[in-house]
């Protein structure tokens, strides 16, 4: 697969350097816009799969966590609001499995199904910068069905 060169800004000329940052701006607006309409709105899950190609996994961690802070589940396409007894412990022991699981991130979710929901979503997001990616190479996001388990990968973290 190609991958696009990283340009050194030593070998730029005035041009060139302008431009480069007016993307990185226009992609960074783009992105927090984004992330603004997702912490206000709950959104569809077609206009949800559209935004994503304009963020990144950082971004969409934001989300979650931004989200939890104003008491509504860190799904952005839930729109309940979290419980308001929430486990005081970090961690949780699982009888199943015999391991232990840090629970951090769980307490940002109104339910289980929204967080693998989550986790399936950001998996899938890329850690590139905004303004090196090119829409053809962007992957076409999917949303985890309702009432069904997440990969492997994913239900390891507790549920």
């Amino acid at each position: 697969m190609y991958k696009k060169k990283v340009p050194n800004i030593d070998d730029m000329s005035k041009e060139q350097l302008k431009a480069f940052v007016a993307k990185k701006r226009e992609c960074d607006s783009k992105a927090q816009s984004i992330v603004e309409e997702m912490l206000d709105f709950t959104l569809s899950g077609d206009a949800f799969l559209q935004r994503l190609p304009f963020i990144s996994k950082s971004h969409y961690e934001d989300v979650t966590v931004e989200r939890a802070i104003i008491n509504k589940c860190g799904y952005a396409l839930c729109s309940k609001i979290l419980p308001d007894k929430l486990p005081k412990q970090k961690y949780t022991i699982s009888t199943k499995t015999n391991q232990v699981y840090d629970i951090t991130n769980r307490k940002n979710f109104c339910s289980s199904q929204c967080y693998r929901a989550s986790e399936f979503i950001k998996e899938q997001l890329l850690t590139s910068p905004l303004w090196f990616r090119e829409q053809d190479n962007v992957p076409a996001f999917k949303l985890l069905p309702l009432n069904t388990k997440s990969p492997e990968k994913i239900t390891k973290s507790i549920c």
